[in-house]
């Protein structure tokens, strides 16, 4: 039985231009995206400072540090899902949100006052010092949320994450578009 949803940030809650830059970038390029997925992860767990993923990002893509801050900070809130939470999730789950950030500032800049409310706890990485995939950060998220975890279903639209929340023995499901979502939760909520 599903009691608590707990939903990623970026490119799930909130859409960025950070995807296409690494399209464009990285798409051929495996071993430089990969360290800088993992200076993004030191950042994210809040042991490396920010400016130096911007910095790395910037010597090697050849773009200016102030074209990357802004592929990594131009962010949206993904409005057709937060409705969605709104009016069909809201008062029937408990809510959540589990990211990988370096920034605790990203969750006022994304989002109203309004739709923060929407959700019972906020998790960010860099407050933990751990970051998604490790089982521990699902184990936090759902004692925070006073729902035993396997009664918690993480949305995410990162393999590895989901992978992470089995491992932690929490629910989880790929999130693709919010129609996707709505789908998969029907089909969760049925088989429960």
């Amino acid at each position: 039985m599903i009691r608590a949803i707990v939903f990623d940030l970026y490119g799930v809650l909130a859409v960025n231009g950070w995807q296409a830059f690494k399209e464009t970038h990285f798409s051929n390029r495996e071993d430089v995206w990969d360290q800088v997925y993992q200076l993004g992860r030191q950042v994210d767990a809040g042991l490396t400072d920010y400016n130096e993923l911007v910095r790395f990002t910037a010597d090697a893509t050849g773009e200016s540090e102030a074209t990357v801050r802004h592929q990594l900070e131009h962010t949206v809130a993904n409005l057709e899902l937060l409705n969605f939470i709104q009016i069909s999730l809201k008062g029937a789950y408990k809510l959540g949100i589990l990211s990988n950030t370096s920034r605790v500032e990203v969750i006022d800049h994304i989002f109203t006052a309004e739709q923060r409310e929407l959700f019972d706890v906020i998790i960010l990485s860099s407050q933990l010092g751990i970051t998604k995939p490790d089982p521990r950060i699902f184990e936090i998220t759902a004692n925070k949320l006073g729902v035993p975890i396997e009664h918690c279903l993480l949305v995410d639209d990162q393999e590895r994450h989901i992978d992470g929340a089995h491992r932690a023995s929490m629910q989880a499901t790929m999130y693709t578009s919010t129609d996707q979502f709505k789908l998969e939760l029907t089909a969760l909520l049925a088989d429960s």
